[in-house]
């Protein structure tokens, strides 16, 4: 039965629709190999699109243009894959399928980061790697490791993308992105400086400013100032740009220079995004973190702006929470929870207005969110998530839950203890670093923290599998994002499936069937409808001798394909094979005499039958398949199978017939010797041994066979001569010991005796006649507790034995 080869791939995919969701991977691949820190990711969330320098003409050009290319070269790929397909070379196939299956992986790896899923991501990439590994994957998994706030990983891949491509702008980027988020800025400047030579950059000029002004080196932030000086000469002088520069300099604890920037910012362009906010930050900060009516005015023009900005929401709301102006703090507070409900700093100052005002259940219920948002990122916001545990632990004290309320007072006390870590820290240095996500006004994050994103969500178990829809909930995507994306991950699916499918069938035509096995396993984890998939699968397996693999993927196929002749037999095999004799007969006999009569088939039909114990069966299958003609293997096999069906002289006449075709054969004297013993024709037997002596000295069976045989004839010296020979050669043959031993018991020498049946015990524990023998052998020595011990074990042995079927005999 051979393997299906796929005729051309032109059914499965629409060319056309493969990248349609390219533009949002390529953004947010840029977004992490080229922005500043998280929180700026995260603010962007408040700030129309078209007004936010990561969604701008330029970038979004630049994405499109990236998503075309991917788009062609993924086209050009499977264009070659067919091609490929078309020249019957398996080896120029597999090579084919391989660059599919990696340009494949890779981009469902970028549609996962889309979907804030990195943990799979770096699984895709990963993969992807395995099938063909090209600088841009060694960047894009680089990409994913800084997502995952993996730096030092992040920094190994982007180098060895640089070894394989010393000019790659984009991989000197992520290495100076992950060089950043190691603290590492001089390095990531002189990174940055590669890459913006190699490739000038609007965004990685940024980064490079940004890092350099971080070094505290005043040679450097004259650099700065001209990096940044040159980006307005490329860009234009614009408000959003002087708040990027503010943002600089305040990162860098600058608070002169950031000032004048956002000043600056709101001088070109009043409207400018987080302009104002960044001021009153700013100001908040240099003034000991004292509101002052200026810096109110400039949140409150912050929002006049963007009425749903969230950190000017959030800001208004925890001063005047400050200022115990609670129904004020409460109105701004329940905005900024509506634009970020999953954020935890709303919920604390909500709960913490709630509970000055003696309102418990409000009160809990904002703490627990807060807790619960907060998750294992205690350490945001300088561990303030330590006052909800404090206060919901004393409302569960003063409401009767006092085990509830000891957890939350122990854990309150936990992070105290960090707290007062946290606190040795430079405060104003704390405070200068504080921006989107960090509750700046509480004491913020220091820039060192404000790179570290929240913990990651645990992910689905398989990272390979469709993304279920908690985790897709926290991309935030709307719902034409997520059906575009939804397509293009069938539709990339699909184009594994087939890529997998063909790599497989490639490498099963060379006969590698192992691998081919895991090709096909993978080729139905991303497209199990594949046409003749299932049957391959089962091939494969079946060739590799992994049958349980093989039961359920040709169950699978002939289920759909009943009268698939050739199939049902290679199932019934891999029945077979497992053991389940009974499902072998069932799928063998639709077959009829066609599967009777083959060549395989047959001989495994009769076996199966003889094993359930139908002997009658058994025979008539077997009486068919002996009809055939047959290989001398076929034939010896015959002879073997007429033994365990109990037709003796069926099984002489088959062997002799055999011997007389090919006298030199191996073990056919042997089996016919095995065949007389059961009819106890003890001179025939003990010629046939002897032949087969004659041709291999050394086995130890049939040596052992003639011993038996002539002790049968009451030649007992013999015997036991035979038997010493058989141990000699091989001191694990245990019915070699037994019978040994019965003759030295019989001859009165029970020492050695005991010996030899000892050792038979211990290579036969649960044959009960040994124990048996071993008992009487210590009952003749007076050692009566140790006769005992093995009657009773000869006695629990006979009486399992009873309750299973009959056994058929065995060789002696």
């Amino acid at each position: 039965m051979n393997f299906e080869i796929p005729k051309s791939r032109r059914p499965f995919i629409d060319l056309a629709a493969v990248s349609v969701f390219h533009l949002a991977a390529f953004l947010l691949a840029a977004a992490w190999a080229l922005s500043v820190i998280p929180s700026s990711a995260q603010a962007s969330k408040t700030v129309p699109a078209s007004k936010s320098l990561r969604a701008s003409p330029r970038n979004r050009n630049q994405a499109a243009n990236s998503a075309h290319q991917a788009e062609q070269e993924l086209q050009r790929i499977l264009q070659a894959a067919q091609e490929a397909q078309r020249s019957g070379n398996p080896a120029v196939v597999s090579e084919a399928n391989r660059r599919v299956i990696a340009l494949a992986l890779r981009e469902l790896a970028q549609l996962r980061l889309v979907q804030l899923s990195p943990l799979p991501a770096l699984e895709l990439y990963q993969r992807s790697l395995d099938f063909q590994d090209i600088p841009d994957t060694r960047i894009d998994l680089a990409i994913a490791q800084l997502q995952a706030n993996h730096f030092d990983i992040a920094l190994s891949e982007s180098e060895k993308a640089l070894a394989a491509s010393p000019d790659n702008a984009r991989a000197y980027a992520v290495k100076a992105r992950a060089l950043i988020g190691l603290q590492e800025f001089a390095k990531a400047a002189e990174a940055l400086d590669h890459s913006v030579k190699a490739h000038p950059d609007f965004d990685a000029s940024y980064l490079l400013g940004l890092c350099l002004l971080q070094t505290k080196d005043p040679n450097d932030k004259d650099r700065a100032a001209a990096v940044f000086a040159r980006m307005i000469r490329i860009a234009g002088d614009s408000g959003s740009l002087h708040v990027l520069f503010g943002r600089a300099y305040r990162d860098a604890g600058d608070m002169p220079a950031a000032i004048r920037e956002f000043q600056r910012a709101i001088a070109l362009d009043s409207g400018a995004p987080h302009a104002h906010y960044f001021l009153g930050l700013a100001k908040l900060a240099v003034n000991e973190w004292r509101p002052t009516p200026e810096v109110r005015e400039e949140f409150s023009r912050e929002l006049q702006k963007y009425p749903r900005d969230y950190l000017a929401n959030y800001m208004i709301g925890f001063l005047a929470s400050g200022d115990r102006n609670y129904a004020e703090s409460d109105r701004y507070l329940k905005i900024a929870a509506e634009i970020n409900p999953d954020w935890p700093e709303p919920w604390l100052y909500l709960g913490l207005n709630a509970y000055a005002q003696s309102d418990m259940a409000r009160a809990e219920e904002c703490f627990r969110k807060a807790i619960q948002f907060t998750g294992t990122d205690e350490a945001r916001s300088n561990f303030q998530i330590r006052r909800a545990y404090v206060s919901l632990g004393r409302i569960l004290a003063n409401s009767g839950r006092t085990e509830e309320s000891a957890s939350y007072l122990a854990k309150a006390r936990d992070l105290q203890n960090k707290t007062m870590e946290q606190t040795q820290q430079n405060v104003s240095e704390i405070a200068l670093a504080g921006g989107a996500g960090s509750a700046a006004a509480i004491v913020p994050l220091n820039p060192k923290n404000e790179l570290a994103a929240a913990p990651l969500m645990q992910e689905n178990a398989d990272p390979f599998s469709r993304l279920d829809a908690a985790v897709l909930g926290r991309a935030n995507l709307s719902e034409q994002q997520r059906a575009q994306a939804d397509a293009q991950e069938t539709r990339l699916r699909a184009v594994l499936g087939l890529g997998f499918n063909d790599l497989a069938t490639s490498e099963a035509v060379s006969k590698e069937y192992l691998a081919a096995l895991g090709h096909y396993k993978e080729a139905e984890r991303w497209k199990a409808a594949i046409p003749g998939l299932m049957k391959n699968l089962g091939l494969a397996a079946f060739r590799s001798n992994e049958y349980p693999e093989a039961i359920r993927a040709l169950a699978l196929a002939l289920n759909a394909k009943p009268d698939d002749g050739p199939l049902r037999a290679i199932l019934g095999m891999s029945y077979f094979a497992s053991d389940r004799y009974s499902d072998a007969i069932q799928t063998f006999t639709p077959l009829g005499d066609r599967g009777m009569q083959d060549p395989t088939v047959g001989y495994a039909w009769a076996s199966a039958e003889a094993k359930t114990g139908d002997l009658k069966r058994a025979a008539e299958v077997l009486s068919q398949f002996e009809r055939t003609t047959l290989s001398e293997d076929s034939q010896l096999l015959v002879g073997q199978l007429w033994i365990e069906i109990g037709d003796y002289q069926r099984a002489v006449a088959a062997l002799r017939k055999l011997a007389e075709i090919n006298p030199a054969l191996p073990d056919v004297h042997y089996f016919a010797g095995q065949a007389l013993i059961r009819s106890e024709q003890w001179p025939e037997a003990e010629k046939e041994f002897e032949a087969e002596l004659a041709m291999v000295p050394g086995n130890s069976d049939a040596r052992y066979n003639l011993g038996f045989v002539r002790l049968q004839q009451s030649r007992t010296d013999d015997a036991a001569k035979l038997f010493t020979e058989v141990i000699s050669a091989d001191p694990g043959h245990a019915n070699a010991h037994y019978q040994l031993g019965k003759i030295l018991m019989d001859r009165g020498q029970l020492k050695d005796a005991i010996e030899h049946l000892e050792i038979a015990a211990r290579l036969l524990p649960q044959t009960d006649y040994v124990h048996y023998q071993l008992q009487s052998a210590y009952r003749k020595e007076s050692r009566i507790a140790e006769a005992d011990r093995e009657m009773e074990l000869y006695k629990e042995l006979k009486a399992r034995q009873r309750q299973q079927p009959p056994a058929r005999p065995q060789s002696p």
